[in-house]
């Protein structure tokens, strides 16, 4: 989708963009006035530009806060120090009115709001770029309402447009043409139009909520009403994991039921995210510890993922490609995981010479005969896909968004285990369901077999007959480590 696209509206006029861009001019000044100096110090780049650009980011408001955010995640693309300084940069979103928050309200539900909501706290729980969130009663139920910011579709389309020009003009300075602006600007405009509309959030969420049915420890907030400006849903009770982590990261010491929490949240995670990769093909984009919650009422434990306004369809091609490389890891199989990088965008066989998929080639033999031998060999599975990470950008392999979220996803549940069951290995605990795919599905990410029942049976065989079978094996993988562990 064209960044010109988003939310389906009008593109900005000729003045719009003109008066933006003046006002852009003046907040970047200090950005383009020490560009060069950046160029010829390294180290003034790494410790002082870096910082400037973030800060800077910071006061152009809410696209490119959320462009920094995004592109934060984005090592194969950018330095690791530029990510870990735009990592930093949180949204400052400027909460809006009762009046705004009530027009749009109404006109969602076609009725005043005292006369739809028995209740409803006119304070935000909480204020993101896109939309504010607050709480209301309905029929003695509580639920969550997300209300658009004002004219935020607009200053969008806006900031997209000129976004894209800014990329071109940065790729054009010396030295500066290496860090693929334009690559990540127009995947990122794409992802920005989807959370853009919340009534496709509200899709998503349902379609979750369908694959999820039998699932009864894992809930998605149930959309009741959606507009592209609103949503009413369930409301999600927890508390967040990422509080969980820093906790446990701060004291270095869990309590038994916190432990016992944290062993549930890293299984129970990984199910969440192999299903999603291998069932359903259709992955939350952001899917990290603050966008989960751990209800424990009643002594029984349940995950809420909430925020679903990014989501990426994987085709089958994807799917086998990243699954290629994740079973690559597990089989220490180096050429296999380079194949399978190499496929994450089909122009990398035309714009990488055969010298240069060589070279690609040997530096991750380097990196396996290192750091990865495979299953049961306590693989920093971690270190191995950052150590990735950083050969693909050093390489100047591409890779598409798709292939991007999966990455940060998987590093996000490992952070996750690391902090909450140390010693836990999620390579060895998707093992199950890997080698099934492996063996019914793909080839370690080379060509799928010619052996006439692999296209016809082997998906179907996986599905309906192996994989209850793999469930249960993961399943009883993790009660051993977690009674060896705890």
């Amino acid at each position: 989708m064209a960044a010109e696209d988003l939310a389906g509206g009008l593109s900005p006029s000729l003045g719009s963009l003109v008066a933006r861009a003046w006002w852009l001019s003046v907040v970047f000044a200090p950005v383009y006035g020490t560009c060069g100096l950046a160029w010829l110090v390294p180290a003034f780049r790494r410790r002082v530009w870096y910082r400037l650009l973030t800060t800077c980011l910071g006061a152009s408001g809410a696209c490119f806060v959320k462009w920094a955010q995004w592109s934060a995640t984005r090592s194969d693309l950018f330095p690791d120090a530029l990510c870990a300084e735009l990592g930093g940069l949180q949204a400052d979103a400027p909460r809006h009115g009762w009046s705004h928050t009530r027009c749009l309200v109404e006109a969602a539900v076609g009725c005043r709001v005292e006369d739809y909501f028995e209740a409803f706290e006119r304070r935000p729980l909480a204020s993101g770029s896109i939309a504010q969130v607050h709480r209301a009663s309905r029929r003695g139920v509580d639920v969550a309402v997300k209300v658009r910011h004002p004219r935020v579709a607009f200053q969008m389309r806006v900031d997209s447009r000129l976004m894209v020009l800014g990329a071109k003009c940065v790729e054009a300075l010396p030295g500066l043409r290496g860090l693929r602006l334009s690559d990540t600007v127009h995947q990122f405009s794409a992802s920005l139009a989807q959370q853009s509309r919340l009534d496709r959030e509200a899709d998503a969420l349902r379609a979750f909520e369908r694959n999820f049915r039998g699932w009864h420890d894992v809930n998605f907030p149930r959309p009741l009403l959606a507009t592209p400006g609103v949503i009413v849903e369930s409301f999600a009770r927890g508390t967040l994991v990422n509080g969980l982590a820093r906790d446990a990261k701060v004291r270095g010491d869990l309590t038994p039921r916190e432990r016992r929490n944290g062993a549930h949240l890293v299984n129970r995670g990984e199910d969440i995210y192999l299903k999603m990769l291998l069932e359903d093909k259709l992955m939350h984009a952001d899917l990290h510890p603050g966008n989960l919650l751990l209800d424990d009422r009643g002594g029984a434990l349940r995950i809420n993922v909430v925020d679903a306004g990014m989501v990426a369809v994987l085709s089958d091609d994807e799917c086998e490609a990243f699954v290629g490389l994740i079973e690559a890891l597990g089989a220490a199989d180096a050429a296999a995981a380079a194949r399978c990088v190499r496929r994450f965008d089909p122009a990398n066989d035309a714009s990488m010479s055969d010298d240069a998929k060589r070279a690609f080639d040997a530096d991750v033999a380097a990196l396996f005969a290192t750091s990865c031998r495979g299953y049961g060999t306590g693989v920093d599975f971690g270190e191995v896909v950052r150590g990735v990470l950083t050969l693909i950008r050093a390489h100047r392999v591409r890779i598409s968004a798709v292939y991007a979220t999966l990455i940060i996803n998987a590093l996000c549940l490992d952070g996750m285990a690391g902090d909450l069951l140390p010693g836990y290995s999620v390579l060895d605990g998707a093992r199950p369901l890997l080698s099934t795919h492996r063996w019914l599905v793909s080839d370690r990410g080379a060509p799928r077999r010619t052996k006439w029942w692999r296209p016809r049976l082997g998906p179907a065989l996986f599905r309906r007959v192996c994989l209850p079978v793999a469930w249960r094996l993961k399943k009883i993988h993790d009660a051993r480590v977690k009674r060896g562990i705890m």
